[in-house]
């Protein structure tokens, strides 16, 4: 059984930087009836990766066996958490940590790769930040790491669910 701590929705409107880390527990506020859910994975050089769960909520409150039980939406994707948690410049966002589990260790997050840089200087990086030289035409099948922001996210999450 996980160890989970909450500490809900009110407690923290902000958290800073150097404290967000590997299974934290996100709420977004996407509208006054509709909040989603994810955890933190990993640490990269450009921001923290992180999965949204596939629940979403009239409340900014999840229960231990939703998470459990809770799919991934989408492949992990890494977030600006600077400008998402700790600084929070995008006004009509709200992105806050509402708990953390203790003994997290990701699953299914062998073959999840970022890449960067262009030509001969192409590389991907897995969750833990470790870099690898590859070809362009390899760097072109995955992701660019680009920290996503609030819009972002939305963009993603409109292909999965009604955001209205």
């Amino acid at each position: 059984m996980s160890e989970f701590k909450f500490w809900g929705w009110d407690k923290k409107p902000r958290t800073m930087l150097r404290f967000i880390k590997p299974g934290d527990i996100f709420c977004v506020k996407l509208n006054d009836k509709k909040y989603i859910f994810g955890r933190i994975i990993s640490r990269v050089f450009v921001g923290r990766v992180a999965e949204i769960f596939n629940y979403v909520s009239s409340t900014p409150e999840i229960k231990v066996e939703y998470i459990d039980s809770s799919k991934r939406m989408f492949a992990p994707i890494v977030l600006d958490s600077y400008t998402l948690f700790d600084r929070k410049f995008e006004k009509e966002a709200d992105w806050r940590i509402i708990g953390h589990q203790n003994d997290y260790i990701p699953t299914n997050v062998d073959d999840v790769y970022f890449t960067f840089g262009e030509g001969a200087y192409c590389k991907k990086v897995d969750i833990w930040d470790n870099k690898t030289f590859i070809s362009e035409s390899e760097a072109k099948k995955l992701p660019e790491l680009t920290a996503m922001r609030n819009y972002g996210v939305k963009q993603l999450l409109k292909k999965h669910i009604k955001l209205e």
